[in-house]
Parts: structure tokens; sequence; C-alpha cells
């Protein structure tokens, strides 16, 4: 008997976060007897990843356009950012998408970050399931909500930009006779949703009847941390293929304070740049839990995971976001005084305003311990169980 195929795609972001999340569903996938093909946008960086899996690594069909310089506001908005609103853009890539699954004809397809293979599985008739924390998986309205709800940019001004979306959208769906869209959120609606967060760090807000999964990963991060110099130790945590900013570094140096910066992948040049001015460097993961158990000031950009296992250790993240998805996460959790945020902050002093506020107000860290409290025991091992029990139920549906 041949072995169903299925279809693991990771079509936008970067970071191994996508990956981390993909693995489980990858592992259930093959207990089921599944080969899976996993399409995404960095091919190099999966194949290291999934080095001891017997699966197919290829890249995207279509390369995504180019991203828009807009903040979105919306699911609706990022989408239109993304190039989703272009009718003859989105005709071609939908092209694509199909024939690849018209040739694989995948049991099922799991999309993290990819709503382009989404709507391809929709228009023909798939069972597909959307994979990534809160921010993913926006709610079933119409129009999409605003990620931030203090900031009310308008029903018409969302309604008026998710409608040229959902026309272009149509306007490929109708070009293969697919069935069209009545409605944006109907593309999430008939998917399933592997929600790999808790809670406090959904995007937009606690909601009931949302299975969070916890976190998938990573849970192999043995370099031991090691900080450099007397002062007070300050951890960064920089993702994949970001560089420190030189202000940043310049504050805490001449504040005196013993900095480590944990940057998987960063090249020799620039770590040795960094070690050179007293800087300790891992070009890896490090352990986060000896990390917290060491240092109470710990920078993050606001990545989704590495934000989550500082909480669950019971420290306090100092959130210095660097694009849309981690901003959306900083502003949630600083709405709940689990983070701090830059609020307007000059550059020259940022990284100080900062400690100075976890310093000044002793909510953060008592706040910090009830998470912990709450999040510390979790075991990542539930969290793969139930994605395997997710898997075979859409498997078994389809």
């Amino acid at each position: 008997m041949t072995q169903p195929w299925s279809l693991c795609v990771w079509e936008r972001g970067t970071g191994s976060g996508h990956l981390f999340h993909l693995l489980p569903v990858v592992d259930a996938l093959q207990r089921l007897g599944h080969r899976v093909l996993l399409c995404v946008k960095d091919v190099g960086l999966t194949k290291r990843f999934f080095h001891d899996s017997n699966v197919v690594v290829r890249p995207l069909p279509v390369r995504p356009a180019a991203v828009r310089g807009t903040l979105a506001r919306s699911h609706a908005e990022l989408m239109f950012n993304l190039g989703f609103a272009d009718p003859a853009g989105q005709t071609m890539a939908l092209g694509r998408w199909r024939q690849l699954m018209s040739e694989l004809r995948p049991s099922a397809v799991f999309c993290d970050h990819a709503d382009g293979a989404l709507l391809a599985a929709h228009s023909l008739g798939l069972p597909a399931a959307v994979l990534g924390n809160g921010f993913f998986h926006p709610p079933v309205k119409c129009p999409f909500p605003a990620f931030d709800p203090l900031v009310d940019p308008g029903y018409a001004a969302l309604a008026g930009v998710e409608s040229r979306v959902l026309a272009a959208l149509n306007s490929a769906l109708g070009c293969f006779n697919a069935p069209a869209l009545d409605r944006l959120a109907d593309l999430h609606a008939r998917a399933w949703r592997f929600v790999f967060s808790f809670p406090e760090l959904d995007a937009y807000g606690s909601r009931s009847g949302l299975d969070y999964l916890g976190l998938s990963g990573p849970t192999h991060r043995t370099a031991a941390a090691s900080w450099r110099g007397a002062g007070e130790k300050v951890f960064f945590y920089l993702s994949r293929g970001q560089r420190a900013d030189p202000d940043f570094v310049d504050q805490l140096l001449d504040a005196g304070y013993s900095l480590l910066i944990a940057a998987p992948g960063l090249g020799e040049d620039a770590s040795g740049a960094l070690r050179r001015r007293g800087v300790a460097v891992a070009n890896r993961h490090v352990d986060l839990q000896q990390v917290c158990a060491d240092c109470r000031l710990l920078f993050s950009e606001g990545n989704h995971g590495t934000t989550a296992k500082i909480l669950r250790f019971g420290r306090v993240p100092l959130l210095l976001p660097r694009q849309l998805e981690q901003l959306v996460t900083a502003n949630r959790l600083a709405a709940q005084g689990l983070g701090i945020v830059p609020r307007q902050a000059p550059a020259q002093s940022l990284c100080l305003k900062l400690i100075n506020g976890l310093n000044a107000n002793p909510a953060y860290e008592r706040n910090a311990r009830l998470f912990a409290d709450t999040y510390g025991g979790w075991d990542e091992a539930v969290c793969a169980e139930r994605v395997r029990w997710a898997v075979g139920g859409l498997i078994r549906e389809s």
C-alpha cells in the first residue's frame, strides 16, 4: 500500500520558532505512517533542523511578494501588506500552489504563516490546519479586529482594506473555478487551529473556546550561560540573523553592566567584535533556565517562545520588538504587567529606562512569579502529545 503524503508549509517569517511548531506535527504524521514534504522559505535551516528525520524539504513554489512598509493594524492589513490584494499576483501564486498540491495529493496541509498555501488548500477542498501562536489565529469576525484593542483604526478603515483583499482572493479562486469566500475570516474558520501559546501571550487576548497547546520547544538549549565582568548581569536574546544594536551595547557597558548576548547563527566577525568590547557571546541557544536563575535583567525582541520561557522561569522580559508580531506580543504583555516596552523613550537611554522601569515597580516581578507558578511546571511533552491527538483527528476527518 502506498504511503500517504502530508504537506507542511512555512511561508513567511524568520527564525527557528516556525520549525519548532512543525516539529511535533511532523513527528505525529510520521507515527501515522505518512510521508512528509516540508515546503519552506529557508531550505538550509530546515534541512539542518530536520537532519535526522526522513522528510523531503523543498523551496516554496512561488516567492512571496515583498512586504509593504506600513504597519498593519489587523490580519487583513497584514495580508494586504504581504501582497494578497493583488489579483494577478494571487492568481499566479494560487496556480503554482495548486499544481504542487495536485501532484502531491496530500492528505492534509499544515500552514505556518502560510496564507498562500491555506488558500490553495481551500480551493482544492483539502483539509488544512493553521499553526502558530495567537497572532496567526485571527478571531473569526468580519472584519478582522485590530491587533491592539487600545488603538481604534475605525471599522470602515479595516473593512475597506479587507474588502480589497477578499476581492483579490476571490478573483484568483474564480480563475480556477474554485468556491469563493463569503468573508475573509472563512479562510481560517474552515481550518483546524494549532495554537502554540498560553492565553496570556495571545495577541488578541485570552479567548474562550481556543485550545492553547502551550509551547513545543526548543527543548535542547544546552549551551551554558557565562558572563564576563563584575557588573550586574544582563542577558539579551537576538532572533536568528539579527545583530546587536551598537547603541544598546554602549548603554549597558557604559553603565557598568556585564552583558551576555545569545545570537543564534551570528558570524565570527560580529561575535569577535562584541567579545573584544567585553561582551560575552553565544552564537547558539543557551539554557534559559540557567540564565533566569543567574540573572534578573533579560532583554528580548518579543520573540514568542523565548519571551514565554523567560516568564515561565519567573523573570520579567524587557522588550525591544523589531517587527509586527513581536510588537503585538510585547504590547499585550505590557498591558498585563508581564513585560516592559519602550514608550517614546530617547534612543540614547532606551535600555536603561526599561531597567529603571523594572526596578521602580515590584509588581512586574510579582506578576512574573504568578505566571511561573501557573506554567513553570508545564511539560513540553504534553504539548507534543496534544499535537499528536489533533493531527490524528484531522487525518481521520480527511
